[in-house]
């Protein structure tokens, strides 16, 4: 039921607090002229190389977590102003200096400018991806609150297979071309100034000003508990995002570019999936991120014991729709639960699980097929299993909730 503080929000307002997600999910925008930057970089070893698309999750977990304290001075809205700048102005910085090539730098320091770039582009969307939660539940509650985060998930696989798909295209242009995906934080940026306002709601600034130390930050252990479960299930879901082409290959029943048809299908389900979260959260409620944990669990058991594309496609849509009903949920629940003094920090903690997952999944899929076996599809059996436990405790915490 939508609340009277809710009812007089502009179409623009959501327009404005939503965009800033796409944001989130251009991470991994220039994946695809990574072969490209090889080649261009020969002396770089391709792990070098591969570390364009992930250094950014260092110091966007830094700056998750500083974000509280930054928007104390800054306020909220400053602070992803100054983040979506940070973020533009260093994502299409290869491209720049691309522009600049009269100069003749040195390969190397052409990388290392590259790759420094990516480093403080990560540093920006740490400043956002905190805020981009928490901000929907300082401007609406309840039902419409949770079909919002929704909607904010979606914006993130949007903004994923949008940008990946435009960084293809620009690779024909050379491997610099591809940078220009970041130009679009410039239009986000436009959004988000022009539809909210520098004020957040009356009843919610007291939050907002403990939030800055002038009153305790409680951290419940029901919000802990929530950290690592979406570490968990993130965990799981990095694992399979990142093992889908070998598992294809190896297996012996499709091509690489047909495991991106998959991975495709994935987002896409994801996608829908995070549209139509507020009408599964108004049948489901509590039961929810379960349902979310069976359907991940699911995907990877299938992906464990592939052996045809078909079931690999059934298991990316398991798999993307596991996505936003577990994500979202979390993340309206903790905007729920958490005291008013620190809604921002334990969103904030929230976030920071996933960047950790994100970050530490290849290494964990290698802990797991170094002890059950090497194969690419071995971990995810286990991975199953492991959900099957996530879904069985989400029950019993969450399942009674209305």
């Amino acid at each position: 039921m939508t609340t009277a503080k809710t009812s007089d929000k502009g179409l623009m307002l959501k327009v404005g607090l939503l965009s800033i997600s796409i944001t989130m999910g251009t991470q991994m925008a220039i994946s695809p002229a990574l072969p490209d930057i090889m080649t261009a970089f020969p002396e770089k070893t391709t792990t070098q190389v591969e570390t364009l698309t992930t250094v950014q999750s260092i110091t966007g977990l830094i700056f998750v977590l500083l974000c509280p304290l930054i928007a104390s001075f800054l306020g909220k809205k400053r602070t992803v102003v100054l983040g979506l700048l940070v973020a533009g102005i260093a994502g299409i910085t290869p491209l720049l200096e691309g522009f600049l090539g009269f100069m003749q730098l040195p390969s190397l320091i052409v990388f290392r400018i590259m790759w420094l770039s990516r480093l403080v582009y990560g540093g920006g969307v740490g400043l956002v991806c905190g805020l981009a939660v928490s901000m929907i539940g300082d401007f609406f509650e309840g039902d419409e609150r949770a079909m919002l985060m929704g909607v904010r998930t979606s914006m993130e696989t949007l903004g994923q297979v949008a940008t990946t798909a435009l960084a293809g295209v620009l690779l024909a242009f050379g491997w610099q071309a591809p940078f220009a995906v970041y130009g679009i934080i410039f239009i986000l940026l436009a959004l988000f100034v022009v539809g909210v306002p520098a004020d957040i709601p009356t009843s919610n600034r007291s939050a907002t000003t403990a939030s800055g130390g002038g009153g305790p930050q409680a951290v419940p252990v029901s919000v802990l508990v929530m950290c690592a479960l979406n570490f968990l299930f993130m965990t799981c879901y990095c694992g399979i995002n990142v093992r889908i082409p070998s598992i294809v290959t190896e297996g012996g029943f499709g091509t690489a570019a047909q495991s991106s048809l998959v991975i495709s299908a994935l987002a896409i389900c994801g996608l829908l999936c995070g549209l139509v979260f507020g009408k599964v959260f108004e049948a489901l409620r509590g039961k929810t991120p379960a349902l979310g944990a069976i359907l991940l669990g699911l995907g990877c058991f299938l992906a464990g014991i592939a052996s045809s594309l078909p079931i690999m496609f059934l298991s990316g849509i398991l798999c993307g729709a596991a996505y936003p009903l577990f994500i979202s949920y979390i993340m309206n629940h903790v905007s729920e639960i958490a005291p008013k003094s620190s809604v921002m920090l334990c969103t904030s903690l929230c976030v920071s699980s996933g960047f950790l997952a994100s970050f530490f999944s290849p290494y964990i899929l290698i802990f797991v097929g170094n002890v059950v076996g090497e194969a690419a599809a071995a971990p995810f059996v286990p991975y199953a299993l492991m959900l099957a436990g996530i879904a069985a405790l989400c029950l019993f915490l969450y399942g009674r909730k209305r």
